[in-house]
C-alpha cells in the first residue's frame, strides 16, 4: 500500500499576504480568505492572472477597463459560486484597471519570497467586479524540512492549489516538489479529482489545506489535516478536517502514526 500527502499552497505551505480591495467601498480588507468572500453570494467567480503581474500588469494604463485588460493576458477560474456566467466578467464597464494595480501597490511593500498574484472577484450574473486582490507570501521555515521527512518516510508528496502555475513551481522549486506532483490553477474539484485519482492507483492518502476550496478534497481523502499556522481558516474546513495542527511540521508524525496504524509500508 502507497501513501500520498497533498498540500494546498496558500495558507498551508506559504505565510500568504493578501491584499483585497473592495471596489464599491475603496476599502481594503484583511485577513480574509478570497474563497469566503465567493462563498458570500451565488454566481461570483475567482478570477485568477496566470502571468505575473509585475511584468504585465504593471506599467499598462491605470484607466483602461479591467475587462479590456482580460481580453489581452491570460486568466482563469480557480473558483466559483456556482451557477455563474462566464461571459459576465467581461460585462463590467466602469471598473478600470487602477483598482487592480492599487493592491499590487500596497503588497509590493512587504517581502515577497514566492512570486506575485493578481485576481479579481466577479459578480458574473450582474457583470460587476466587486474586489480586487494581489498575492504573495514567504513559505513557512519548516515546510522544506517536513516535506523532505516525508519523503525519507515513503511518502509521495503533491501540492494542489488554486494559484497560479508560476506561483506554485517556484513553490515547487523552492521546497523540492518535481513538476510532475503539482497541480496548479486546481479549483475545488480538480482538488477532488487529484484526490480520487491517487486513490484509484492504490495511494491512501492524505490531505492538508485550510480552506473552503479543500472541503472537496478533504471529503474524499482518508484522513483530512486542517493547519491553523496562518491563522486564517474556513470555518467550514475547520469543521470538515478530522485533525487541526498548529504547525506544519506535525504533519510528520501524523502522517508516521497514521502509516503505523494502517501498516503502510
Amino acid at each position: 500500500m502507497k501513501l500520498a500527502v497533498v498540500f494546498d499552497a496558500s495558507g498551508t505551505l506559504v505565510s500568504i499576504r493578501r491584499i483585497i480591495k473592495n471596489v464599491v467601498t475603496q476599502k481594503f480588507l484583511c485577513n480574509c480568505q478570497t474563497v469566503d468572500i465567493v462563498d458570500q453570494k451565488e454566481g461570483r467567480s475567482l478570477v485568477i492572472l496566470k502571468e505575473n503581474p509585475l511584468e504585465v500588469l504593471d506599467n499598462e494604463n491605470p484607466d483602461i477597463l479591467i475587462s479590456n485588460f482580460l481580453n489581452g493576458v491570460n486568466w482563469g477560474i480557480s473558483y466559483c459560486n456556482p451557477p455563474i456566467d462566464k461571459s459576465g466578467i467581461f460585462k463590467d464597464n466602469e471598473t478600470k484597471l487602477k483598482e487592480l494595480q492599487d493592491p499590487l501597490a500596497v503588497l509590493k511593500r512587504f517581502d515577497i519570497e514566492t512570486d506575485y498574484g493578481s485576481a479579481i472577484i466577479a459578480d458574473t450574473i450582474s457583470g460587476r467586479i466587486e474586489y480586487t486582490v494581489a498575492t504573495g507570501g514567504c513559505i513557512f521555515p519548516e515546510v522544506s524540512r517536513t516535506i523532505q521527512d516525508l519523503e525519507n518516510m515513503g511518502a509521495s508528496v503533491f501540492i494542489a492549489s488554486g494559484d497560479s502555475r508560476k506561483f506554485i513551481e517556484r513553490l515547487g522549486n523552492i521546497v523540492g516538489v518535481q513538476n510532475k506532483c503539482l497541480m496548479p490553477e486546481a479549483h475545488h474539484k480538480l482538488k477532488r479529482d487529484l484526490i480520487l485519482n491517487l486513490k484509484q492507483e492504490g495511494y491512501t492518502v492524505v490531505m492538508v489545506g485550510d480552506a473552503s476550496n479543500d472541503i472537496l478534497a478533504m471529503e474524499e481523502s482518508d484522513l483530512s489535516v486542517i493547519t491553523l499556522q496562518n491563522g486564517n481558516v474556513s470555518k467550514k474546513a475547520l469543521e470538515t478536517a478530522q485533525i487541526k495542527i498548529e504547525n506544519i511540521s506535525e504533519i510528520v508524525d501524523i502522517v508516521k502514526n497514521y502509516m503505523n496504524e494502517k501498516k503502510i509500508v
